[in-house]
């Protein structure tokens, strides 16, 4: 779900009680997103790292940022303060949700209801002239009760196996897909069978998001909302607001690919390029 900077303001005006994410990241300085919430961030905000907290590196398999596992996902809303019930809202530095749609996704994933993206992230509170700090915010551990929805998640077995009926969604840059570029992973190409549809797709051209009847008209080649449909990128992090498109326009039967494309090459599957 999105959330306007604008209803967040409303928010902490009437004192309503949310919990407050900053999950900025750079895929190319691992460090930068911790530095940016050190210097400011918007009041209330407790940082939550890509690398340490919402990926785990010790896992022998599921590419460059493999998904933690569901204990260790559990493990992380409490020990950032969420509960199941109470909202929350997650934030990065403007580009859409990329990061902030995986801790989406992962809070989605075990079972809260109430996960928000904030439309235009940081870049959009502080053009509005909101309030900024650099005084952390210390949570205070709380006790999540999870469902865990086992149906939103595919392995590489599964996406291997999938029925011929299943869309398969690449959510990387058309280059990348193609296998004309590739300066993240060892391999260049796509997962056979796939179709390209870059998750910047679901935004406007000022970076805030598309809505219901905008991201219906992105999705209608796919046709009926009920057929499975699975994401993927490069790491399980940018077919994240990608998934959030699809759910927003009504499909109701998507799922991540978490490990994605560098998953994908370090098992013994066919690759493809070009179209």
């Amino acid at each position: 779900m999105i959330l306007s900077v604008d209803t967040l303001q409303q928010w902490m005006k009437q004192g309503k009680t949310f919990s407050l994410l900053d999950a900025r990241h750079d895929l190319k300085d691992e460090q930068k997103g911790k530095r940016l919430y050190n210097n400011a961030h918007i009041p209330g905000a407790i940082f939550i790292d890509m690398v340490e907290e919402m990926a785990d590196r010790t896992l022998p398999e599921g590419g460059r940022y493999p998904m933690p596992s569901d204990e260790a996902m559990i493990e992380m809303a409490e020990r950032k303060g969420i509960d199941e019930a109470t909202p929350v809202v997650i934030y990065d530095e403007g580009s859409g949700g990329m990061a902030a749609g995986r801790a989406w996704w992962m809070l989605s994933y075990i079972g809260h209801a109430s996960v928000y993206i904030l439309d235009g992230g940081f870049n959009e509170w502080t053009s509005r002239g909101y309030q900024t700090t650099d005084e952390r915010s210390i949570p205070t551990r709380s006790s999540f009760s999870a469902t865990i929805r086992t149906e939103r998640k595919v392995g590489h077995y599964d996406v291997a196996k999938r029925s011929k009926a299943t869309h398969l969604l690449d959510a990387r840059a058309y280059e990348r897909f193609l296998g004309e570029q590739e300066e993240h992973d060892a391999k260049s190409g796509h997962i056979p069978g796939a179709a390209s549809l870059f998750w910047k797709h679901v935004l406007n051209e000022d970076g805030t998001w598309k809505n219901k009847e905008q991201l219906e008209q992105e999705f209608q080649l796919l046709g009926d909302k009920n057929k499975e449909v699975i994401v993927y990128c490069g790491s399980g992090i940018s077919a994240c607001p990608l998934y959030l498109g699809l759910e927003q326009a009504g499909f109701t039967n998507v799922k991540l690919y978490p490990g994605s494309w560098s998953d994908w090459i370090t098992h013994d599957y066919p690759i493809q390029k070009g179209e």
